[in-house]
């Protein structure tokens, strides 16, 4: 048998070494299609559920409008277009008064588009949007500020896709540090992350409530709170989920949620009720109603997470040098 050159075998194994998978990144890419399959799955199901909810109220509606007469269907119709145009002068009339004198304030610091990724940033910004027609929808006085919306920042294009140079809300190249320099100064600058110590107990018309425009599918912790720090804060507070919340619930919250909670407790001022009217079914435990064929692709997807585990750990089983 011929002798492979000392060289020429060196070369070989250095190029299969090269060649060979890293076996933990193949296993991250794995968990991660996976749970984007789920969030694809879920995203299906809700968009089938708010049809089915929008055919059904066309049904009832067109049932109504079949069973009255000529001239009681003219009447009906009148008051839902009369409905229609006071509904929008009150919507027209609560944001203008929010937006020049609205209290408290509200910030989304867009300051963090440096650590989110394309589609991070997209999700940023619709759920600002919805945050905006949220507080609005619901006529809430509260005065919505974004920051660092300078022209280098990644956020913006999503911002503008979503229509934000026809929001009647507040817009600023500076940061939050910079535009609430003198809030910051007197304690009135409160920053809500869900990493601080203390909770939230009251909202206050004189304070101004910082909101980090942060959207991290693998969470990363202490963002919002090393800014903070860094700029010396004096509040740092976190939405009082453990005394109220549900139990186990999740503190990282979307913005519009967060948005929606301190709105909503302009009205109630009861923590309890705010988080079980404001909180999405699964941060309450609800399980949404599936049908035969969601639930048979979950059970698919369910045995695929088992199936892939186990191929997991029979391949760390196998490579001694993963469990060194």
């Amino acid at each position: 048998m011929a002798a492979i050159p000392a060289d020429l075998g060196e070369s070989s194994s250095a190029e299969a070494e090269e060649k060979a998978p890293d076996k933990a990144e193949a296993k991250r890419l794995r968990k991660s299609e996976r749970k984007e399959q789920k969030r694809l799955h879920a995203k299906e199901h809700r968009q089938q559920r708010n049809r089915a909810q929008k055919e059904r109220k066309q049904e009832l509606r067109k049932e109504k409008l079949e069973s009255m007469s000529a001239e009681e269907r003219a009447e009906f119709l009148e008051q839902e277009r009369q409905a229609g145009r006071d509904r929008k002068a009150f919507l027209e009339t609560s944001l203008t008064e929010a937006f020049e004198r609205g209290r408290p304030r509200v910030v989304v610091n867009c300051s963090f588009d440096q650590s989110m990724d394309v589609r991070e940033l997209t999700s940023l910004a619709k759920q600002i949007q919805l945050a905006y027609t949220q507080a609005r929808n619901m006529g809430s006085k509260v005065q919505l500020h974004l920051t660092s919306l300078g022209p280098e920042n990644r956020a913006w294009r999503g911002l503008e896709a979503q229509g934000v140079r026809g929001w009647k809300m507040h817009l600023h190249e500076k940061s939050v540090w910079e535009v609430f320099a003198e809030e910051a100064r007197s304690g009135k600058l409160v920053i809500l992350t869900p990493d601080a110590d203390e909770e939230l107990v009251d909202v206050s018309d004189e304070e101004v409530y910082v909101i980090g425009g942060i959207v991290d599918r693998s969470v990363k912790k202490m963002q919002s709170l090393a800014q903070a720090q860094e700029f010396g804060a004096q509040k740092l507070r976190k939405l009082p989920l453990k005394s109220f919340g549900p139990k186990g619930c999740c503190p990282v919250l979307n913005v519009d949620c967060v948005v929606r909670i301190l709105c909503e407790w302009l009205r109630k001022r009861d923590w309890p009720s705010v988080f079980e009217e404001c909180l999405p079914g699964r941060r309450l435990g609800e399980r949404p109603v599936m049908s035969k064929r969601q639930r048979r692709a979950q059970r698919a997807l369910e045995r695929e997470d088992a199936g892939q585990a186990a191929d997991d750990a029979a391949e760390d089983a196998a490579d001694p040098e993963s469990t060194a």
